[in-house]
């Protein structure tokens, strides 16, 4: 399909309507040239995943446990059942069981199991150097107004989340409800008793590892989109005799300092690859070039690096400017969302960051102003790619306006539209390439050739190191149901497996947050769902509307044993209407290989697996007309 969709531009005079001194027909040919570059067959598969592959899972140890903050999850099940499990510790997980406790949940009654060892999720595990969030916190960090916290910075550090999140679950009750170093294997809904029997497995340190079997009148299934690390599947990966690590384990035995205080001492002399250019890596390179005596950083693709603006928070102007009235945050991440649009941008930006700029991440968020059929498509790319071309332009004229070097600069400039990858912000990145101690090692979009015990491989150049780290992202967050994104098996009514029945038709939610196979189950998203930048805003949305769903059905239910469920016509129905709103997400196809669009695997997929694909995948007219449909927005 992405030969079809790939929007021509000849001819068109764009240089005079609206885009000076952008030759839109030399970048469309620029954009495919670097598409053929990273273009392969394996797609996803060219990556190994250490939580399914033996000979990898030392990547996956738990740098950060503390064990007296372990409870034994016997203890934690009186009578081996709970009222409502949810799988996942992280702000999603914290959110769901917030978003219940204030429908009326006792939080005795809720248990949240996590394979780490403490709250946060993705900001549990990811505490490398330089670590922050690429939301404004005031937008980013939920729950604001009922804490009355107020963030540090403009960009929260990934420290300050985490801690927020211990914060957040002490508020709330929380802290003796979660069950850490504890995995989901299986879930099966037993027909008879109307509840989910599930295996769970807990191994940490100071307990022996044990499973055991608990009941659950509900569940939701809370388990992130960042939380399976990836690593590149290079030749020679497991010969290397050097310390090796990936980024979300940052192992600072070996770099030296904290995540609280990033100075990596024992990286003084010492030689330094790291593998990836994608946002984590750009915000890990200007700390490796401060301490290492040589950082050489391995590049595919380039990220297209935006400022960041970055700046303490002033609490008298926060008070004034921001928080200044009841409902200040939902009306701010309205005023964020409504940004992402081909038509009319709000008068008034209340956010005022880069990611504002970035309106064609419409693409990939959903657009209300965008094409209601396939015919229309190619006249959107044409839009698409006329609002887009000047912000790419910019950036690219950013990186040869900082980076001294004539040729690394030219491998700096990003050669794909926004929306392709997620954007990135950084002030300090392109500065870094300066330093005589940084070299670039652009692969020309293949990756590295081999490693050695030593060394790191590319083309005719051998790079002797004393480290390596993995900067290569996770799982992608589309792939699978959410029993693969938990690495558990869910059997629903009937016997149907989610994994099978997702994997043949689809999902079949309505709202995106009940499947009609799965009663008692509910579901976070993104499947059927909405997407924003800000996934903890997609995440709340849900929350909210399953604590809604499950307080109604109580209180009808009056005082009787009751189950949770979507009819199969109204799955159906909730299915057709995603497939009408498909259109404006079509953009992605043509992307360069990116965790978008499953490493381009997205563009193999024949015509009638489409239909089940565009069926099962997200509202494309963006999260605030998702939120607006009747039945949701009306109780948030």
């Amino acid at each position: 399909m992405s030969a079809e969709l790939n929007v021509s531009l000849s001819g068109q005079g764009y240089n005079e309507e609206g885009v000076p001194g952008v030759n839109l027909l030399h970048v469309q040919e620029r954009y495919g040239e670097e598409r053929a570059k990273r273009l392969r067959a394996d797609g996803n598969s060219q990556f190994i995943e250490p939580s399914l592959d033996g000979k990898f899972k030392s990547f996956l140890g738990d740098p950060w446990i503390d064990p007296s903050t372990i409870q034994d999850a016997e203890t934690m099940f009186p009578d081996n059942r709970c009222q409502l499990l949810i799988l996942g510790a992280g702000w999603g997980g914290l959110l769901f069981a917030i978003r219940m406790v204030q429908a009326g949940l006792s939080p005795s009654d809720i248990r949240i199991v996590d394979t780490a060892g403490g709250w946060g999720g993705t900001w549990y595990w990811n505490r490398y150097p330089g670590l922050t969030c690429d939301i404004e916190s005031y937008c980013y960090l939920p729950l604001l107004e009922e804490t009355g916290y107020i963030p540090k910075h403009r960009y929260s550090s990934g420290e300050e989340i985490r801690e927020y999140a211990n914060f957040a679950a002490q508020q709330w009750g929380l802290t003796d409800s979660a069950v850490f170093q504890t995995k989901a294997e299986e879930m099966v809904w037993d027909e008879e008793q109307k509840e989910w029997q599930v295996e769970l497995t807990q191994k940490c340190q100071e307990i022996e590892s044990k499973a055991l079997t608990v009941r659950a009148n509900f569940v939701a299934t809370v388990n992130g989109v960042l939380n399976w690390p990836k690593l590149p599947s290079i030749p020679g990966l497991s010969d290397y005799r050097g310390a090796i690590f990936h980024s979300s384990r940052w192992n600072y035995t070996v770099t030296g300092g904290t995540s609280a205080d990033p100075s990596l001492a024992k990286l003084k002399g010492k030689r330094v690859a790291i593998i990836g250019t994608g946002a984590t890596a750009v915000q890990i390179i200007p700390h490796l070039a401060r301490w290492a005596e040589h950082v050489y950083v391995v590049q595919r693709t380039p990220s297209a690096v935006d400022e960041q603006e970055q700046w303490e928070t002033n609490r008298v102007w926060f008070e004034k400017e921001v928080a200044s009235s009841q409902g200040w945050q939902r009306e701010r991440l309205r005023n964020f969302h409504h940004h992402f649009t081909t038509k009319e941008q709000p008068t008034i930006n209340l956010v005022g960051d880069k990611w504002t700029s970035a309106v064609t991440m419409a693409a990939v968020s959903g657009n209300k102003a965008g094409p209601k059929s396939i015919d229309e498509l190619p006249s959107y790319l044409e839009t698409l790619h006329r609002l887009d071309a000047p912000r790419q332009d910019r950036i690219r004229k950013r990186v040869e306006a900082v980076v001294e070097d004539p040729i690394t600069a030219r491998n700096l400039q990003a050669w794909c539209p926004t929306w392709c990858k997620r954007p990135v912000f950084h002030d300090e990145y392109l500065k870094t390439f300066n330093c005589k101690n940084v070299t670039l090692v652009d692969t020309g979009g293949k990756g590295l050739d081999r490693i050695t015990v030593d060394s790191i491989v590319s083309g005719d150049n051998s790079y002797p190191v004393d480290l390596i780290i993995c900067a290569t992202g996770f799982r992608a967050p589309f792939v699978g149901s959410p029993a693969e994104k938990a690495n558990m098996t869910i059997i629903g009514t009937n016997g149907v497996s989610m994994s099978d029945e997702w994997g043949r038709s689809g999902p079949s939610t309505q709202h995106g947050v009940l499947d009609a196979n799965f009663p008692n189950l509910f579901l976070s998203g993104p499947w059927q769902a909405a997407l924003s930048p800000n996934n903890l805003f997609n995440i709340d949305v849900l929350a909210k509307h399953a604590a809604y769903i499950l307080a109604q059905a109580k209180a009808k239910a009056g005082g009787h044993p009751f189950v949770v469920a979507t009819t199969a016509a109204a799955a159906e129905d909730w299915g057709t209407q995603i497939l009408t709103r498909s259109a404006p997400l079509m953009a992605i196809f043509g992307c360069t290989p990116s965790y978008f669009n499953g490493e381009g695997g997205i563009d193999r997929i024949p015509p009638d697996s489409q239909v089940v694909m565009a069926r099962s995948g997200l509202w494309g007219h963006g999260i605030e007309d998702f939120g607006n449909m009747r039945g949701i927005e009306v109780h948030m």
